[in-house]
This record gives C-alpha cells, structure tokens and sequence, in this order.
C-alpha cells in the first residue's frame, strides 16, 4: 500500500499503462497526468495517473457521504474536471446501494463511464495534434486533426460564435463543435471548415 520512488518506473517495466495510486487531496488535482519516473519533476513515464477524487474506505461510509461527494462532483463539473470514484469489494451490499444512489443523483450533464474507456480516451486526447488554418476568405478557417488511436467524442470550443459548419462535425450549443470519431494513427478524412461571425458580433469568452 505505499508509494515508492520506483513505482512508475516499476508500472511501466510491467507494461501497465494507467495509474491510480494518489487521491486527488495528494496532488491537488482532479485532472490526469503523466507520472513522472521517480515521482520528480524531470522526467515523465509512459503511465497516466488518474488521482482518486471519492475514496471508499474513508470514514464515514460512503453511504453516509452520498451528498457531500455529489458537491464535490458538482464543483468539479463547473471546472470541467473529471471524478474517479474508487469502490472497494468488501461489504459489497452496502456500497453498492451507495454507488447506486450517487449515480442516480448525478448532477446533469455528468455521466458515469468505466475507467478503462475514459483512460483511452484521455491518453489520445493529450496526444491529439491539431492545427487552425485560415483560408482566403478572412472570414473562415479550417481545422485539422491528427490523432494516433482511435478517439471518440472529442470536442472544440471557440472564443467566438460558429456562424457555419462544413464536415463530418456536428455543431453544439455554447461555441462547441463535436468531432466524429477519429481512427487509429490517421488524420481527419474531412476537415473542417469553420464560419466565423464578424468580430462585432462575436460573443467573447471573459
């Protein structure tokens, strides 16, 4: 149960490639990372860390803190940070009718995924290229990407508002455009070209 210095040099000699072995009060973050080898700050490894936000084996019981990690939760969302709730297997009758209820009252918009799928995800996410080009017409540009594993539901957001959207993307509320689902190793077969309002329209970010 202790973290040593060797731990991710140790991980990734073993072919691990996430991590989950710091609560998010350790480092002050909800937000994953690369462990650094030796756990400095020269060198990253190859794993992941995804810092623990709600820890079962805390006392109270979980089942006694149901509200209190649904604030937390709610807080992080306004931040755009993730949560990793971790359930032990022990006493299951009790923590999973606490797991049950925790995800019923999820504030909206969060949704509850396996840490598997959302792993992958945020790897290819934080290794995603992507470039914004402008076109002759000062009033477009084009986005690329180019990701090295498959990634799905990756998202865009602009400074100002999308007047027009021409692709494979799909145009959201709030300034947002959602990719479609980018394969293996290749880049985006249909760029995107992106309408811009004029500036005196624009709805800037403060």
């Amino acid at each position: 149960m202790r973290v040593l210095p060797t731990l991710p040099e140790a991980l990734q000699r073993c072919g691990h490639r996430f991590d989950s072995s710091f609560t998010a009060d350790d480092v002050l973050t909800n937000f994953p990372y690369a462990l650094p080898l030796g756990l400095l700050f020269e060198e990253d490894s190859g794993i992941y860390e995804f810092p623990v936000t709600i820890d079962d084996s805390e006392d109270p019981p979980l089942a006694q803190r149901v509200e209190k990690a649904l604030e937390v939760i709610r807080a992080n969302a306004e931040n755009g940070a993730p949560n990793v709730v971790l359930i032990h297997t022990t006493q299951s009758q009790g923590k999973l009718l606490a797991e049950e209820t925790l995800l019923r009252q999820l504030p909206p918009g969060v949704i509850a995924m396996d840490m598997e799928s959302f792993a992958h995800f945020w790897r290819a996410r934080d290794r995603l290229q992507w470039t914004i080009r402008t076109t002759r017409d000062p009033s477009k540009m084009q986005l690329d990407v180019t990701s090295d594993e498959r990634i799905e539901g990756l998202t865009f957001e602009f400074q100002r508002e999308i007047a027009d959207l021409k692709g494979d993307a799909v145009l959201l509320p709030d300034r947002r455009i959602l990719l479609p689902t980018l394969e293996t190793g290749g880049a985006d077969p249909h760029p995107d070209s992106i309408s811009r309002r004029p500036i005196e329209k624009a709805h800037e970010v403060r």
